[in-house]
C-alpha cells in the first residue's frame, strides 16, 4: 500500500470515527430520554389510567419517555401470554397499545 493511500485511509477512518462518536447523542426526531420510574412517581392522571387498564394484572415496568419536550409513559402489564404494553400521555390519555403496532 502506498504511503499516499495509507494516509488517505487513515484520514477517512479518523473522520468516520469522529462523525460516529459525535452523532450518537443526537436522534433524528429530536432529543429523547428514557427512565424507569415507580408508580408513585407518575402524575395522578397517569396513575388513574394505569389502575383502569390493569384489570387485575400486575403492573410491570413503567418507563418515562421525554421526546421533544413531551412526556409519555410506557407501561407493561401482566406477564407471558397476558403481557401487554400501553403508552399514556401526561394527561392520562392512552396514546397507543400493543394492538396499534400491527
Amino acid at each position: 500500500m502506498s504511503s499516499r493511500l495509507r494516509k488517505f485511509a487513515s484520514a477517512a477512518l479518523a473522520g468516520a470515527l469522529a462523525l460516529a462518536t459525535t452523532g450518537c447523542d443526537r436522534h433524528p426526531f429530536g432529543e429523547r430520554s428514557h427512565q424507569v420510574v415507580a408508580i408513585a412517581q407518575v402524575p395522578a392522571p397517569v396513575r388513574s389510567t394505569i389502575d383502569q387498564q390493569a384489570r387485575g394484572r400486575a403492573v410491570g415496568d413503567i418507563k418515562k419517555q421525554v421526546a421533544d419536550g413531551r412526556t409519555r409513559y410506557e407501561v407493561t402489564f401482566g406477564s407471558g401470554a397476558d403481557k401487554t404494553t400501553i403508552l399514556i400521555g401526561e394527561d392520562g390519555r392512552q396514546l397507543a397499545d400493543d394492538d396499534d403496532e400491527d
